[in-house]
């Protein structure tokens, strides 16, 4: 195969060159890409979930402040019980349930269950011996899961949207003087008054929350829709106590980015054994992430086209001159008259041309004179540039 055939076919050393930078430059970039995009999703991940916390955590202290400030109402009538005659007690009664929109009923029930004085007069002189209330109550302070009226469903208003009426229950013991227990203070909260109060506080701190009880079901929740239990990651969490985060696709279809929280603690109110589930958005949760990527291969993208750019800039600068070279090589081995080409941008550029040089005078010594020739040339033009002396004539001899 003739030698230009053979070096026409192999890759120039511009083109590897080329090649070679942009392969570990695309490598690289995406690498860097996938990296600082997994970093900057979980940083993104856990910033979310923090702001989303604090916010559920904000939620759930207001809630728990509102809920505490009733049971502070009942452990004052408590501390009033040895003193208060029993139309006193029904006075006190009645001013804590007040328009009934938070409290619908106050009671209290001796040891036997019977209910002796009441807000408006309701169920005294009956028995609430098998409410949970009461008998949790005897043991000691009481915080109870929303359940339906039973006994004072058809005794008070239902609620406007024809829900049936539920209550959150709150206890506490009644001692005498000795410290046994002789009675149980109780009220019950309208549900309704905490589902308002939570749409409120969701609505304010731009989140979803649903209050899920103990046994999975959705006491509350700020969008207003309840169901027994939903088979969700974020649900079997608040089922077992335990707290997450993460993203899911709800029975809407839509995909949020959820999180988990056990109940807060608050001063002495006793725990409802609640836990809360909140949520945003998915596409709200996941748009700093596409920005962030975006805006990553944009600067990523600007910065190859960079160094493509430097790249080509080295290939003329530097690169070329050594296919410049290689082309002045093959000629002078093709035997043509042509001078090595000089260039001294690097030094080998120059170490390589004077080596040209200095092959091809060693190929065409016939084209450089001998020293003694030149000498012998030298004289003869000297001779011939001399001045010859005058002719003798006749008379001068």
């Amino acid at each position: 195969m003739p030698f230009r055939i053979r070096t026409a076919l192999s890759p120039s050393l511009a083109f590897i060159t080329m090649a070679f930078v942009l392969t570990s430059a695309v490598i690289g970039l995406v690498m860097a890409y996938v990296l600082i995009n997994e970093r900057g999703r979980a940083y993104e991940a856990a910033r979310l979930t923090m702001a989303v916390e604090t916010r559920m955590r904000g939620v759930q202290t207001a809630m728990a402040q509102s809920l505490h400030r009733e049971w502070l109402n009942l452990l004052a009538v408590r501390g009033k019980l040895a003193v208060l005659r029993p139309q006193d007690l029904q006075t006190q009664l009645d001013t804590l349930v007040g328009g009934g929109s938070v409290v619908s009923w106050a009671g209290y029930a001796q040891s036997d269950g019977t209910v002796v004085s009441a807000s408006g007069g309701l169920l005294v002189g009956e028995s609430v011996e098998q409410r949970p209330w009461f008998r949790e109550g005897l043991k000691g302070t009481f915080a109870g899961d929303a359940h339906e009226a039973l006994l004072l469903a058809a005794r008070l208003p239902p609620p406007a949207a024809g829900a049936p009426l539920q209550f959150l229950d709150l206890a506490a013991p009644v001692s005498d003087a000795d410290g046994s227990t002789v009675g149980v203070l109780g009220l019950h909260l309208n549900v309704a008054w905490a589902q308002r109060m939570l749409e409120e506080l969701a609505a304010s701190m731009g989140v979803d929350i649903f209050v899920v009880g103990a046994d999975g079901a959705v006491v509350a929740s700020s969008t207003g829709d309840k169901t027994a239990s939903l088979d969700l990651p974020s649900f079997r969490m608040a089922r077992s106590g335990a707290s997450g985060s993460g993203v899911e696709t709800w029975p809407d279809g839509r995909t949020y980015f959820t999180t988990t929280v056990p109940e807060l603690s608050y001063a002495d109110l006793p725990r409802f054994g609640w836990n809360l589930v909140a949520r945003i958005d998915g596409d709200y949760a996941a748009l700093p992430a596409r920005i962030l990527s975006r805006d990553l291969m944009l600067r990523l993208a600007g910065f190859a086209l960079i160094l493509a750019l430097l790249t080509l800039l080295f290939i003329v600068a530097f690169i070329r001159p050594f296919a410049d070279l290689a082309r002045n090589a093959v000629e002078i081995a093709e035997g043509r008259d042509v001078y090595p080409l000089e260039s001294h941008r690097t030094r080998e550029l120059g170490m390589i041309g004077a080596a040209l040089a200095r092959l091809q005078s060693a190929a065409h010594p016939h084209d450089m004179p001998q020293a003694g020739e030149n000498e012998d040339r030298a004289s003869d033009v000297q001779d011939a540039k001399a001045p010859r002396p005058a002719r003798r004539t006749a008379g001068s001899r």
